[in-house]
């Protein structure tokens, strides 16, 4: 199985719609890779979110993709009781309070309670949604980094200015550029970085 720190950077270009299509084969090694990438990253955000330490987060992210894999094919999805989303977020709960009762388990001979209390299944969602968009802007970035016809000059540019908080004159110095070159490069790449999003979200569409 592929790491919780899978190449975030690998390009999409199937729905999750036709990924869910192939995975029911289970000698389709290859489609359980490219859904275990796009998935995992989010899911171990989830985990982390919900108070799980890291390497507690990939074993709940792991044990996620596992059990919802194996469930899927198996046909125990009901469409009928709700969105696939939920029946992968209610998976994920269940993992996620696993790790914890485990981690506080460990600590009852120190006298630390073992209760775990989480959100409830629908407030999780929105924790969810918030953990998809995040990882459809760090791909959304590096695809912009590595296969955008956008000058390196022109994300650099960008990367100082939307991530770094750097002034337009400062990264104009920085990079030997005009100000409004520096103007002109974020556009540029705020405007490619948008659409990306977009046709991401698309890919995204049945989670």
């Amino acid at each position: 199985m592929a790491s919780c720190h899978a190449d975030p950077f690998q390009m999409l270009t199937r729905t999750t719609t036709a990924l869910l299509e192939d995975l029911v084969d289970p000698a389709n090694e290859a489609v359980w890779r490219e859904f275990d990438e796009r998935y995992r990253p989010a899911l171990f955000g989830l985990a982390r979110r919900l108070g799980l330490r890291e390497e507690d987060a990939a074993d709940a992210a792991q044990e996620t993709l596992a059990r919802f894999v194996a469930g899927f094919r198996r046909g125990d999805y009901d469409r009928t009781r709700g969105k696939l989303r939920s029946w992968l977020l209610g998976i994920a709960r269940n993992c996620v309070v696993e790790m914890q009762r485990k981690a506080y388990a460990k600590r009852e001979v120190r006298g630390v309670s073992a209760i775990v209390d989480l959100p409830a299944e629908a407030d999780i969602e929105p924790l969810w949604d918030n953990e998809v968009e995040r990882v459809l802007l760090e791909r959304s970035m590096a695809e912009l980094r590595q296969h955008s016809r956008i000058s390196e000059t022109n994300v650099h540019a960008f990367e100082l200015i939307a991530v770094h908080n750097r002034t337009p004159g400062e990264v104009a110095d920085q990079l030997s550029i005009s100000v409004n070159d520096v103007y002109l490069a974020k556009h540029r790449c705020l405007k490619k970085l948008r659409e990306r999003v977009a046709e991401l979200r698309e890919l995204y569409d049945v989670m």
